[in-house]
């Protein structure tokens, strides 16, 4: 693209078979006006990889979070990597206006009427680049990155969705299908994706590069495997990615430079990361003793929409029973009958009895998987279910008489254990005040 041309009716573009180089003449305004736009709207984005990340810790068992991390950060690096594109390229395309502006009122470097010496002034600009040539390169740069930008959200945003569907079916048909079968369909695009890798590779290579075979066999796998990988999108995302890579050696800087960016989107996903419950999904679990965690007092963690860990009022507690919430995520279900057996409904009882019962039944199987100990004693819950008031969370509480803490510093400790494949282990420290004023 270059400067906005003198606008005429599209009818004579078509006429003269014009009417593409005058869109893309006039494409920027109309970059510029979705760029700012999708820079607000990316950055809501943010929210829906929190929401997904959340959802993978409350329905994936234990054993598959790895695969939740990687969909999780999957999707984080997509979004970071289109907010990182639209926000350099709002800038450059505000900066390339500026230049588009300055050429006009200014079409060359002066010499005549410089504020510098000549001999000064003439140094300068061989090393200075033509107005013109800038110009070009940063429309250039502008008009690339959007379809960049795009083209690795769809792949990454289709990986992401790909991967949930297949650890949805997985876990559905389960019960019916042995893993090892289920587990055949991975296996096999694995090993696509990497006889895909090598190929490309290989045939890259310039003493293979005319090896016929070798070079159809090339293009079979990458078609086959981008069908399978980017599903109905794989002409799309192909066209866009040999677009850049057969003009790579007239427009080496220009790939050179997207390339840089998509790194900037990767060292902004880092930082977002740290947002997020990503790193739960690694196991990154660790709650040590010696620390006060925001998340373990409510008057202290108002806005969090999502609990991770067990939670008490405050981290004062004035004359008061303490309130003690701890989150139940709904995988608990798949370890809860190594630990409490199965219901079976009885044939004497009523269907409102039996309800009743099945209840009674899960709420003494919560309490035989947690455990809670004040100051190292061991204590006897009376839990009950509960929707907590800020993240609608399902859970279990129960409260802690005033009579049983001492004055001072206490330590609650909760215990939840899953089977022999997870023990969680929490240290709620808090302060204890007694309510020291006597009645008049």
């Amino acid at each position: 693209m270059h400067r906005p041309t003198n606008k005429t009716s599209p009818s004579e573009h078509i006429k003269n078979g014009n009417w593409l180089q005058r869109l893309k003449d006039e494409s920027w305004e109309a970059e510029l006006l979705v760029s700012a736009i999708a820079i607000f709207g990316t950055f809501q984005l943010f929210g829906l990889v929190d929401w997904a990340t959340n959802k993978f810790i409350d329905l994936l068992p234990v054993e598959q979070y790895e695969y939740g991390y990687f969909i999780s950060f999957m999707g984080l690096l997509a979004v970071s990597i289109l907010v990182s594109m639209f926000i350099i390229h709002f800038s450059l395309r505000a900066y390339w206006i500026g230049l588009v502006g300055l050429n006009s009122v200014f079409p060359d470097y002066g010499i005549e009427d410089s504020a510098y010496s000549k001999i000064y002034t003439s140094k300068l600009l061989k090393v200075l680049p033509r107005q013109e040539d800038t110009i070009q390169k940063v429309d250039e740069l502008c008009s690339v990155i959007f379809s960049a930008a795009f083209t690795i959200l769809l792949i990454y945003a289709y990986m992401s969705l790909l991967a949930s569907g297949y650890i949805l079916l997985f876990n559905l048909l389960s019960s019916y299908v042995p893993a090892h079968v289920l587990l055949i369909p991975a296996l096999l695009l694995g090993i696509l994706v990497t006889v895909q890798s090598i190929l490309t590779i290989v045939g890259n290579i310039k003493r293979f590069k005319e090896i016929e075979w070798l070079q159809n066999w090339s293009f079979k796998i990458v078609r086959l495997a981008s069908m399978l990988l980017y599903g109905p999108l794989y002409k799309n995302i192909l066209q866009v990615s040999m677009v850049f890579g057969s003009n790579f050696k007239k427009k080496k800087w220009l790939v050179r430079l997207v390339l840089l960016f998509f790194v900037s989107g990767i060292c902004l996903s880092v930082i977002k990361i740290k947002d997020t419950n990503i790193y739960y999904l690694l196991g990154v679990d660790r709650y040590y003793a010696d620390q006060m965690y925001l998340s373990f007092y409510e008057n202290q963690s108002a806005d969090k929409s999502f609990l991770l860990t067990p939670q008490i009022q405050s981290d004062l507690i004035e004359g008061q029973t303490v309130r003690l919430f701890i989150p139940v995520f709904q995988q608990e279900r798949n370890y809860q009958e190594s630990t409490c057996g199965t219901y079976e409904d009885d044939a004497s009882l009523s269907q409102n009895d039996n309800t009743l019962s099945i209840r009674a039944f899960y709420l003494k199987c919560y309490e035989n998987y947690h455990t809670i100990k004040l100051n190292g004693e061991l204590l006897t819950m009376n839990i009950l279910k509960k929707n907590h008031p800020v993240s609608g969370q399902f859970g279990i509480v129960t409260y802690i008489d005033k009579q049983l803490l001492k004055s001072g510093e206490n330590t609650i400790m909760v215990t939840k254990t899953l089977g022999d494949v997870k023990e969680y282990n929490w240290s709620i420290p808090f302060y204890f005040q007694p309510n020291t004023r006597t009645a008049p």
